[in-house]
């Protein structure tokens, strides 16, 4: 009986200790769903929606705005309303101010009547500036996804805010070698002025637009709060920097926004290869229901950004120029840590003497996790290029590139 028991605990030990040394499969995805027909990228006719850039014309010149007629992966084409003199705006709410929905639309539509009025130029991303604007302070939202909210183990929808200024279509994002750095395709919103009620969201012009979001999981893994998601710690310090947040270069303002939201498609690929593909109707909160829930959340600065905390948002509203950012679907490259990484973590928590420089069994269960995604080569590396593309928003194009020194 003796032999029997010390056998069973030598075959149970060793089955332990396989299963702990047991790498994780270095291929391990988050599942998607993705439609089987290719994306086919446009504009919205005339009738359902104006579109507009903006040209870049060099340090020299002012920007140049165009009114979009057609959009496909490689350019997009239009009116120059700047050059043509209808114009003299740079900022896309004005430029409508200016001219008018109504002659926009009738100026849209001239090309499909076979008019040759007004002479079409076509520009590639590379000339275009970011749909975002020129804001430096955003409101994201985390895990609005339903299938993204799975794969994150997370349980509601929150927000915190977003730090940095937008950057162009065409992009590179750095990535230093102790970070763990993924991607989240989204469509962003902006607005014609303050939005400091629901009521004022109702009434307010909206624009829309694609845009990415890239996260430091590394450093989101070390800061977040794992039993309140909605304290947002961890998030506006993984999300944040100079190159997080870039933006396309084409601005959509529909005549039924919920329509548009509800059918609009985002998809993402990394080399080529797709890993996200969604429908923006599948929000969980719409962007009414975003506001709602922000400017419910003002009073209390308790969102943690560089060692100081701040307010959702100033002064009770969300500015004009402000963007509020969708959150993204499933497909991203996180994945919680597994069991076998969780119970390694533990183990070295115990073997490596943690206990005695100070550190908890999670922050050791943490630390274990991150030295192993590095190892797996699982994350955005230099040389990666990650594309966004939309239905009718244009697409994003990042080439992840090594961080400098300094960085």
């Amino acid at each position: 009986m003796r032999i029997l028991i010390l056998l069973t605990a030598a075959g149970i030990g060793l089955a332990t200790g396989l299963f702990l040394l047991h790498p994780e499969d270095p291929d391990r995805r988050n599942a998607f769903m993705h439609e089987t027909a290719p994306l086919k990228m446009g504009v919205l006719p005339p009738e359902d929606g104006v579109t507009l850039a903006l040209i870049d014309k060099g340090p020299a010149s002012a920007p140049h705005v165009l009114l979009v007629t057609d959009v496909t992966p490689q350019s997009i084409t239009g009116l120059d309303l700047t050059a043509q003199g209808l114009t003299s705006e740079v900022e896309f709410f004005q430029v409508i101010e200016q001219i008018g929905l109504d002659r926009l639309r009738t100026l849209a539509s001239v090309p499909s009547t076979g008019e040759t009025s007004f002479p079409l130029v076509s520009h590639p991303y590379t000339d275009l500036l970011p749909a975002a604007g020129t804001a430096s302070r955003h409101i994201a939202s985390g895990t609005n996804f339903p299938e993204h909210q799975e794969e994150t183990q997370a349980q509601s929808v929150f927000n915190f805010p977003k730090f940095g200024a937008a950057t162009p279509p065409v992009t590179t994002v750095s990535v230093t070698e102790h970070e763990l750095l993924d991607y989240e395709v989204e469509i962003c919103a902006r607005f014609d002025r303050d939005i400091k009620s629901v009521e004022d969201f109702d009434q307010a012009r909206k624009g829309f637009f694609l845009c990415g979001d890239f996260s430091d999981r590394a450093a989101l893994m070390r800061l977040i709060d794992p039993d309140n998601l909605d304290s947002g710690k961890g998030f506006s310090d993984a999300k944040s920097g100079p190159d997080h947040f870039p933006s396309g270069g084409v601005f959509v303002v529909p005549r039924d926004w919920r329509r548009f939201v509800e059918t609009e498609r985002l998809t993402t690929s990394v080399n080529g290869e797709p890993r996200q593909d969604t429908r923006a109707g599948d929000m969980i909160l719409s962007f009414r229901d975003l506001v709602e829930k922000i400017l419910a959340d003002t009073t209390e600065a308790r969102f943690l950004y560089q060692s100081r905390y701040w307010h959702l948002v100033e002064d009770a509203r969300i500015a004009q120029g402000q963007v509020l950012m969708s959150g993204t679907a499933e497909g991203v490259i996180f994945m919680p840590p597994s069991l076998r990484q969780i119970l390694r973590g533990s183990f070295r928590y115990v073997i490596d003497g943690h206990v005695l420089k100070g550190r908890t069994p999670y922050q050791a269960v943490v630390e274990t996790f991150l030295n192993e995604e590095r190892k797996s080569y699982r994350f955005l590396q230099p040389g990666d290029r990650v594309s966004h593309r939309s239905s009718h928003m244009g697409m994003i194009s990042a080439l992840v590139v090594q961080a400098t020194i300094g960085e």
